[in-house]
């Protein structure tokens, strides 16, 4: 194969026309403006004072994370055995599992309304026009022109309803589809323990199409667009001469040549995508005065750190020596001092200007030619944010995390678990001799002495008494109060909102007492559930409203079926007229009894209001038990409900009943239990007498 001929089903060429044949971009332009230097360099100005003002924020990140995992104690080692009982990782690990217990269910529904012109919306008016109309045509031959608008009305505002209702319950399969096909619900979890370690947890949106290259995807290497990316950038290489074929680059390139010409069948994706950065790797605009909302900001900037071959297989630029090094990198030392081609890149999103921006640290040039977002939502950002301590401070937007208001605790925890160790070694038995009095052989066999072993004193005379020459030497017994932690854990129990039986078995606790604090406990957890559900809705509406424009009509019907729809109006308008929300108590919001109950009370009045169809009241029920029925699958035309069905089957075998008897002698009536003798009731579901 020529190095510069195309493989068979690889990805269309996404660069310019001007650039190399190989596609790559290896040079500068010699003919940069000035001015395209200076606006990318005021960019990366911002950025670095950005970086600088949040320092001490991104630090105390990467310390709770730390601390998290065990690094309790100052300049602490791997191999440092200094005593660490992890309260702050059993804590956080409940807290989790309270937060975050379940899958959420998403569903699709039409926002609230006034459809109708001239309907009022009640029964009577559209039974009065139909009526009318019947009259009117009967007398006149015509339709009354009222009833006629009326009823022209309500089937008109029907017929949206019902097409935005079978949009909705599209969308809402495609969703509940990208959901359950990612590892949402993993990600989500790792979220609610990032905000709890580093005080805040950071959701993306991002759309993902058949020719796209996002930077994220450099860490999931897992599908045949990230293999052509690579095969791409590999020609490029061999094309402008950067290896040889006695290079391992030149047989990387072969192996791959060879898995996708056997691999010729693959379909590249389409749909949504989560990303779910790491919290120190967001930069905010300084001027941002609160988290949520990003209040403030001007522009909010995601972090990668790339390789320069990794720049060539997103962006097709060589960026040869026109780069900062990243140090940092350099450091952790897991590629064994191979990391010095590696480079921050930055993907900024203006507000200001609505734009999107791509830069790597150092390169005086655009990594992308500035545009909008890929996604276009109302809320600009693509950024959603979680948080559960938040305080209302201008210098700090960063709120602490649960390990930073449990750090005191813990290292006074630590403290005294470490001093009473240390005092019980120093308690070990201590002997002392007069100098000289043993040998150092008495001395050694004294020291290595086995249980029960009789020990012969070169050094003792005959007669002569062991405690004459070996004495004990005192300690100073340990005072259980100077190492008592129960003040401490009360201490951790109020900052958490926790309790004794939550981090393990109860002391003196009575179950009433236990029964209040995890009473309390609830109510406090109860907010953070609710913030986490706010999240979950934000960022659904979002994601529905970028589904609805971004995603092809036909991908949406090989995802929900044949009998799906997608926007026939336009997606804006489809998107304005439609809501994605969070199921209740599907994510561990807890009123999920309540809304059983409230419909429990509700039911008996609706079954007695003329018009009320079964078959949404039989929806609504199953929804709200949080079932898996399907009733499209149960619902039948023209078949009459269980209990008609019953019904005349019970009167069918009573007239066959009477007709056998009719030769008969008339049998008196029985009487029912508990009625007076002789009486003429009937029993209930049996016909009256005479009917």
């Amino acid at each position: 194969m020529e190095n510069d001929e195309p493989i068979e089903g690889s990805m269309p060429e996404p660069f310019e026309s001007e650039k190399p044949k190989s596609g790559i971009k290896r040079e500068l332009d010699p003919n940069l403006p000035q001015s395209r230097r200076a606006f990318v360099g005021e960019w990366q100005d911002k950025i670095m004072r950005a970086k600088k003002h949040w320092e001490h924020a991104h630090k105390t990140m990467e310390d709770d994370m730390n601390f998290f995992m065990g690094k309790q104690w100052p300049w602490q080692k791997d191999n440092d055995d200094r005593y660490v009982a992890n309260l702050v990782q059993r804590h956080i690990q409940q807290r989790v599992a309270s937060l975050y217990a379940k899958n959420p269910k998403f569903y699709a529904k039409r926002r609230q309304t006034m459809d109708f012109m001239i309907w009022d919306g009640t029964p009577g008016q559209l039974q009065a026009s139909q009526i009318a109309n019947e009259i009117s045509v009967k007398q006149t031959g015509m339709p009354d022109p009222q009833a006629a608008a009326i009823m022209q009305d309500v089937m008109t505002g029907m017929q949206r309803r019902e097409t935005l209702d079978k949009i909705a319950k599209t969308l809402e399969i495609v969703f509940q589809y990208i959901v359950e096909t990612t590892d949402f619900k993993t990600s989500m979890k790792q979220l609610v323990r990032r905000a709890c370690v580093t005080g805040v947890g950071f959701v993306k949106i991002g759309y993902n199409r058949d020719v796209g290259y996002r930077p994220e995807d450099i860490e999931k290497i897992n599908n045949i667009k990230d293999q052509l990316a690579l095969l791409q950038r590999l020609m490029a290489d061999k094309h402008d001469d950067k290896f040889d074929e006695n290079s391992q680059r030149h047989d990387q390139l072969n192996i791959l040549l060879h898995e996708l010409s056997e691999n010729q069948d693959f379909i590249l994706d389409e749909g949504l995508v989560f990303d779910f950065p790491q919290s120190q790797n967001i930069i905010i605009d300084t001027r941002c005065r609160q988290l949520k909302g990003f209040v403030g900001a001007e522009w909010i900037a995601q972090e990668y750190v790339l390789t320069l071959n990794e720049i060539k297989e997103l962006y097709a630029i060589d960026l040869q020596s026109n780069y900062v090094r990243q140090e940092d990198a350099v450091k952790g030392g897991d590629l064994k001092g191979k990391l010095d081609d590696m480079c921050k890149v930055w993907e900024i999103y203006s507000k200001k200007d609505g734009m999107k921006y791509v830069i790597a640290d150092g390169y005086p040039e655009f990594l992308t030619e500035p545009n909008v977002p890929e996604i276009n939502i109302k809320r600009f950002w693509p950024f959603f944010v979680l948080t559960f301590n938040e305080v209302e401070n201008s210098k700090y937007i960063y709120p602490p995390s649960d390990v930073r208001l449990l750090t005191p605790v813990q290292k006074e925890y630590n403290l005294a678990r470490q001093r009473l160790r240390e005092h019980r070694n120093a308690n070990r038995p201590l002997y002392a001799i007069p100098t000289g009095a043993l040998d150092e052989s008495d001395v050694r066999k004294l020291i290595d002495r086995a249980p029960n072993e009789v020990v012969q004193l070169r050094s003792l005379q005959p007669g002569q008494k062991v405690n004459d020459l070996i004495q004990p030497v005192g300690c100073i017994p340990i005072d259980p109060a100077l190492y008592d932690t129960t003040m401490l854990m009360e201490d951790l129990y109020r900052i958490v909102g926790s309790q004794e039986a939550n981090m393990g078995g109860t002391g003196t606790s009575t179950a009433t007492e236990v029964s209040v604090a995890e009473s309390s406990r609830m109510s406090s957890l109860g907010s953070n559930i609710d913030d986490l559900d706010e999240l979950l809705i934000e960022m659904s509406r979002a994601a529905g409203a970028t589904l609805l424009t971004m995603m092809d009509p036909q991908t949406a019907q090989k995802i929900a079926g044949p009998g799906a729809i997608w926007p026939t109006l336009s997606a804006k308008d489809a998107a304005e007229n439609l809501l994605l929300e969070v199921e209740a108590g599907s994510s561990g919001r807890p009123n999920k009894a309540a809304d059983i109950a409230n419909f429990e009370r509700l039911a008996p009045t609706l079954l007695q209001i003329p018009g009320i169809d079964p078959t949404w009241l039989a929806k609504e029920a199953i929804k709200r038990m949080d079932d898996g029925l399907v009733l499209s699958e149960a619902v039948r035309a023209a078949l009459p409900s269980i209990v008609a069905m019953n019904a005349m089957k019970n009167v069918d075998q009573l007239n066959s009943e009477g007709k056998g008897g009719a030769n008969n002698q008339e049998q008196p009536a029985q009487a029912a239990p508990g009625s007076p003798a002789g009486s003429n009731t009937s029993m209930p579901g049996n016909p009256q007498q005479g009917m």
